[in-house]
């Protein structure tokens, strides 16, 4: 089985539209921190509290002491880690682009993505989601859920981010929507069949996949 038909079947079974919804590239970038470590779901119930007090701006995220931001991320888990990585970031912004995402979003990909990784709690796969749900940019998010779905189907097995990465940037069109769409297909089949313990008998993959037919079985990545 070739990419092009692992997202095509994919794309059969999946609805992956409304991916990402949020109002603002700084809600996304927001949102690419509390999801760290936790379903979207509790990164959800978060964004929305804070919008719901009118926290959800750069400044007003600067300005709210360290302390109330900890209660009001804590049911995103990993709290004090995440609200101090959301105030370096909202007081980056601040301080070196005025307040507005975009002064950062819209620099060279390059240089965008090596000021985000300056960042404390940002790492490689949350600096490419902000860049490409935030900012637009073909940056390919090579996940540990896309890692586990190439290998178990025998398109390519590696853990290391800059290989994968590599990988489906080769293979597909440098395009934002179609990076985003490939890649929320992934890990949404990830999440809810391609599992830990996968459920190959409900996989729109079955009929091809390494995994399934033991295939190189041992050589797939959990």
């Amino acid at each position: 089985m070739r990419l092009e038909e692992l997202v095509r079947r994919l794309g059969s079974r999946y609805d992956v539209e409304r991916w990402w919804p949020a109002e603002s590239p700084w809600e996304i970038m927001v949102g690419a921190i509390l999801v760290q470590r936790t379903a979207w779901e509790n990164a959800t119930m978060v964004l929305d509290d804070l919008r719901a007090r009118g926290l959800l701006e750069v400044d007003a995220i600067d300005d709210l002491p360290l302390e109330r931001l900890e209660r009001l991320v804590r049911p995103a888990g990993f709290y004090r880690q995440k609200a101090r990585s959301i105030k370096a970031m909202a007081a980056h912004l601040r301080g070196a682009h005025r307040s507005d995402p975009l002064g950062l979003l819209s620099k060279h990909p390059g240089s965008a993505r090596k000021e985000l990784l300056s960042l404390p709690g940002v790492g490689k796969e949350t600096a490419d989601a902000i860049l490409l749900f935030a900012g637009r940019r073909p940056r390919f998010i090579a996940a540990a859920y896309v890692s586990r779905v190439l290998s178990r189907t025998g398109l390519f097995a590696s853990q290391d981010y800059d290989e994968v990465q590599r990988y489906m940037e080769a293979r597909l069109e440098p395009d934002p929507s179609t990076y985003a769409r490939c890649y929320a297909l992934m890990v949404q089949h990830a999440r809810s069949t391609c599992r830990t313990r996968p459920l190959c008998d409900n996989c729109v993959l079955m009929d091809a996949c390494a995994f399934t037919g033991r295939t190189g079985r041992e050589g797939c990545l959990r």
